[in-house]
């Protein structure tokens, strides 16, 4: 059969986290983007598609300017297209509509001011897409948007067949759709060059003049483990790009927007909420994900049924992790409170449009998906990416309380979306988020001029990986060594890691009230395998307002030698101008005394673990932390000597590295050994004082 044309997509996409360290953007750079940018600029006649999010696009302009005239150059000759898309990469279905529109026009605007390209493509992050967006991302300007053949395949489609681009549509509001191709992405750069040419001479044989499309990050050309060596060094990306000028005749490389100029769509097509495949597995929960996972193996050379699997999706985090839950949920409210400042009511102050503009921007940039979720990359597990996306939401409701002037105030309101109401104390200093039904903790505290969130730690999960890291540690050499995608790359970062795999069975945070066994040692307690002795931990706590202080009660059980007691627990929480005060009153409800260790469990969100500070301290009424990294010191004040448990917390996660262990923060427990009286109480104030 005589070789047909075919069109050839290739789209990169370039991005870096709010908050990643600088050294981190620059080793992008230096082994990724500049590279491969060098590589193009060496092969004039291979017509590429660029995104590259805000907030990298701000980073080159300001340490790399020569980058910025490779591509005006570029985009001068038309041998680059420029697109569009969030301004700091949010996950597009999970922002309000008013931000969608916000962030894309952030950044065509920035593309059209910096480079003189009027952009109407849109890379779409981690291709999350739900039926909505068409209508979304065409107010906002979008033509056409990319998402992965997997999209394709939940519609029913047979990925095998995909060519071009379809056209959807959202209330009689059309858009472009773009399939890439799994095949190719799986082989670019990680197969041999023929293989990729091979599999392109086998489309254009089929007939027609098909376009496929490769589009993917950018850093899996250098900065992924050992893709640096192989793709230049090795100089897979020169051999690649010269077969494909050598093949000129038969394959032609397009734009995105050059190839819907030079063909009409393949059809009309409805997608299904999807992200690409991978995505689909880490969203799922983890027993589910595991057994995903294993069908997924038995099936993954049958492609005729393989096409048909789909796991979640990627909202699937928002309860997966609470801790997901709660910035994405904290950010929809400081979202609705920008929102108020843009519409004030008739007869308020008008908002300054400088501080409009600087609370807008942090709330765009807290919407940045990465600290979000949780797959091959570290994601969610990286403490810096968290504490980057509060301290923008942070600063956009410091702005808000000044603008607003918010007075202080305690309010019931359902902020996690769980049908059942959390109370929360917000003031110009400082935010305290408590939780009745779980515990009565306290899982938020805010101190707003610093940008942190004091409690911004991380509950230790089991992981659908953990057992793929305990297969490693017992036969490191079944490992196979080469150059992998970073789905297939098994390293360690240390020897033993499987020691560290401890799971908890509550959500750290503050305020959580424990009568543990006293048999329990330190480390049962920091294990988590101790024996709890109450049911306050989870139970439900009655709030109530009392002027400025809110109080906890809860009427429950503590079990000792297999009988049980009844003891209420009272805790008042009462907030100060640098700080707040919690007093615990427990009151035995039985006609004996009786002897119980009462353990109230504090973790705080440092930026790392000062040495000698975990271990085991007695007899103390005071304990204090400084952080130098964010400028502040914690102080602690016991009204009773207490012994302190002080431990870090610390997860096991998978990273685009290798396994890897992290330091969350730093757990808090006082141990308190006291007889109660008879129908008596005793009572345990702790004051906590930030400086």
């Amino acid at each position: 059969m005589a070789m047909r044309k075919v069109y050839f997509i290739l789209g990169i996409h370039n991005h870096q986290p709010v908050g990643n360290f600088p050294e981190v953007f620059e080793k992008a750079y230096q082994d990724a983007y500049l590279p491969f940018i060098k590589a193009m600029e060496r092969h004039p006649r291979i017509k590429w598609s660029l995104h590259s999010t805000g907030i990298l696009w701000e980073y080159i302009a300001d340490k790399h300017p020569e980058y910025l005239n490779i591509v005006r150059a570029m985009v001068k000759t038309g041998q680059v297209e420029l697109m569009t898309g969030g301004y700091y990469e949010p996950i597009m279905p999970a922002i309000p509509d008013r931000d969608k529109k916000g962030q894309i026009e952030k950044l065509t605007h920035f593309l059209k001011k910096t480079f003189g390209y009027a952009a109407r493509g849109m890379w779409l992050a981690e291709r999350v897409w739900e039926p909505s967006l068409a209508k979304a991302l065409a107010d906002a300007g979008v033509t056409y948007t990319v998402v992965d053949d997997a999209h394709f395949a939940a519609a029913g489609c047979d990925v095998d067949k995909l060519r071009g681009y379809y056209v959807t549509e959202e209330q009689g509001v059309p858009l472009n759709i773009f399939p890439i191709s799994q095949r190719l992405r799986y082989a670019i750069p990680f197969q041999t060059v023929e293989t990729t040419i091979e599999y392109m001479g086998s489309v254009a044989r089929d007939g027609g003049s098909p376009a496929l499309v490769m589009a993917d990050d950018g850093e899996k050309f250098g900065l992924w483990p050992e893709t640096f060596k192989h793709v230049y060094q090795d100089g897979w990306l020169e051999r690649f790009l010269n077969a494909l000028e050598q093949n000129l005749d038969w394959i032609e490389p397009v734009t995105f927007s050059e190839y819907l100029r030079l063909a009409p769509p393949e059809g009309r097509v409805y997608l299904p909420t999807a992200s690409y495949f991978e995505m689909s597995e880490w969203s799922l929960p983890e027993d589910a994900q595991e057994a995903f996972e294993g069908i997924v193996r038995q099936f993954e050379n049958r492609t005729d049924v393989k096409r048909f699997l789909r796991g979640g999706f990627w909202r699937n985090f928002l309860t997966k992790y609470d801790e997901s839950n709660n910035m994405h949920k904290k950010m929809l409210r400081v979202s609705g409170k920008i929102d108020e400042l843009r519409h004030r009511k008739k007869g308020a102050k008008a908002v300054p449009a400088a501080v409009l503009a600087a609370a807008t921007d942090a709330l765009y940039a807290s919407e940045c998906n990465c600290a979000s979720w949780h797959g091959v990359f570290g994601g969610l597990y990286l403490p810096h990416l968290r504490t980057a996306v509060y301290r923008q939401m942070i600063e956009a409701e410091r702005i808000y309380a000044s603008a607003a002037d918010v007075k202080p105030r305690w309010r019931r309101t359902d902020f996690d979306y769980d049908g059942r109401p959390e109370v929360l104390f917000e003031c110009k200093g400082q935010n305290l988020y408590i939780t009745p039904h779980r515990g009565g903790a306290l899982f938020e505290w805010d101190i707003l001029h610093k940008g942190v969130n004091l409690l911004n730690v991380l509950t230790r999960r089991k992981e659908a990986y953990h057992q793929r890291l305990r297969e490693f540690v017992a036969n490191p050499r079944a490992a196979a060594s080469g150059v992998k995608t970073i789905h297939d790359l098994i390293k360690v970062k240390e020897q033993n890691l499987d020691q560290y795999l401890h799971y908890d069975w509550y959500r750290r945070a503050s305020l959580i009230d424990h009568f543990i066994h006293p048999a329990t040692q330190y480390d049962d307690f920091r294990r988590a395998q101790f024996g709890e002795q109450g049911d306050f931990v989870l139970g439900n706590y009655t709030p109530a307002v009392e002027g400025k202080k809110l109080v906890l009660k809860r009427d429950g059980v503590v079990w000792d030698n297999q009988s049980p007691f009844s003891v209420t627990v009272t805790k008042e929480i009462t907030p100060a101008a640098s700080g707040l005060k919690v007093s615990y009153t427990l009151t035995n409800r039985q006609r004996h005394g009786i002897d119980i260790v009462f353990a109230p469990e504090f973790a705080f969100a440092f930026s790392y673990m000062l040495d000698g500070e975990n271990g085991v301290f007695e007899n103390r009424r005071q304990w204090s932390r400084k952080d130098e990294i964010f400028s502040i010191q914690l102080e602690m004040r016991f009204s009773a000597p207490v012994t302190l448990w002080v431990f870090p917390l610390e997860t096991v996660s998978l990273s685009e590295s290798g396994f890897e262990r992290t330091y969350q923060g730093t757990v808090v427990l006082p141990v308190y050994p006291v007889h109660i009286p008879a129908r008596g109480g005793v009572r345990l104030d702790v004051i906590l004082t930030v400086d």
